[in-house]
């Protein structure tokens, strides 16, 4: 979600993340040329390169970062404006399953189309509608065994609508399914697979706002952390809650370990803001969320990937106005 106020401070954000060590931190990445500021986006990578999708902007092309030259590149244009959503990539593609297609907040409307973006033909293509009633932004989304999963997420902008819906996409024939209701509901959330199961982490219940203060949903975070199996199709909750939440982070799997990195919060005593705050959950030990190495700079409405074993970051808001790479090593 963006804060209004944090329209102009969109920042590009590239960073790296190497496992928690007593090295590990947050650094530069050095590139040659920079792309257009943009927050509230999808970030994914593909066969060595990292796509950033989409942003609560205007309608924008792909831009392509190749690690072996340190240079971002455009690609094709999207073909509608879509911003708040988690990109996932199967195969040679990047999809988009959710997100706003248009920027009145706070009663934007969900995109109608789900769509691929073809990183070896640099083409959009548009697939299958999700059902009207499902739609939504503000989802996780995370690929396991060749389907896309959808998880949660908020119907109508930002002033309710959030759900505990969950649907599968099958790019093989191009349909949808809806699946069972995830336990908690939450929107700017994201989604990842380890294994054989899916977590839903992170995000807040926008929906939710106290009396002459519609505002108030910043501090609605949700703590609790979803699971289901694949293998049995049921869902449970970690003992384990995030240790301090926000809506608008991102997550990823390095190494079959959870990092939930950022995003934007407030509290009774500050304001809405960015956070600088990366946990990390390794389900393997099935024990407590772990403080990782912060931010140089706190981001909110970033996305997320990773390659070579490494996390990377792009975009989101900060406190700042320009353009910033970061890289952790």
């Amino acid at each position: 979600m963006k804060n209004r106020g944090f329209i102009l401070s969109a920042l590009i954000t590239l960073s790296t993340y190497l496992p928690c060590n007593a090295q590990s931190q947050w650094n530069l990445v050095k590139t040659t040329n920079t792309p257009g500021a943009r927050n509230e986006c999808g970030f994914a990578a593909v066969n060595g390169k990292l796509y950033l999708l989409g942003g609560d902007g205007p309608v924008m092309p792909v831009d392509i970062f190749d690690p072996a030259t340190a240079t971002w590149s455009k690609g094709a244009e999207a073909p509608a404006i879509m911003h708040h959503f988690q990109a996932v990539s199967f195969g040679d593609k990047v999809y988009v399953l959710d997100a706003f297609s248009d920027r009145n907040y706070p009663n934007q409307i969900p995109l109608a189309n789900t769509y691929s973006y073809d990183t070896k033909t640099d083409t959009w293509q548009q697939l299958a509608r999700l059902p009207e009633g499902r739609r939504r932004a503000g989802a996780g989304a995370a690929e396991y065994k060749g389907k896309l999963y959808l998880v949660c997420g908020i119907q109508h902008g930002h002033t309710s609508g959030t759900t505990n819906m969950f649907d599968v996409y099958n790019p093989a024939t191009n349909t949808w399914a809806a699946l069972p209701d995830a336990p908690h509901i939450r929107d700017h959330g994201m989604a990842v697979v380890v294994k054989d199961k899916l977590y839903a982490v992170g995000g807040r219940n926008t929906s939710l706002h106290d009396a002459n203060n519609f505002m108030s949903f910043f501090d609605k975070v949700v703590l609790d952390v979803d699971c289901y199996d694949f293998k049995t199709g049921k869902w449970s909750t970690l003992a384990a809650k995030l240790p301090l939440g926000t809506g608008g982070g991102t997550c990823v799997n390095l190494d079959n370990k959870i990092f939930y990195i950022g995003g934007e919060r407030a509290t009774a005593t500050k304001p809405n803001g960015p956070q600088k705050d990366v946990f990390y959950f390794d389900p393997e030990i099935n024990g407590e969320w772990t403080t990782a190495p912060s931010l140089n700079k706190a981001r909110n409405g970033v996305g997320g990937a990773v390659l070579n074993h490494q996390v990377y970051i792009a975009g989101g808001t900060s406190g700042d106005v320009g353009l910033e790479f970061f890289s952790l090593k």
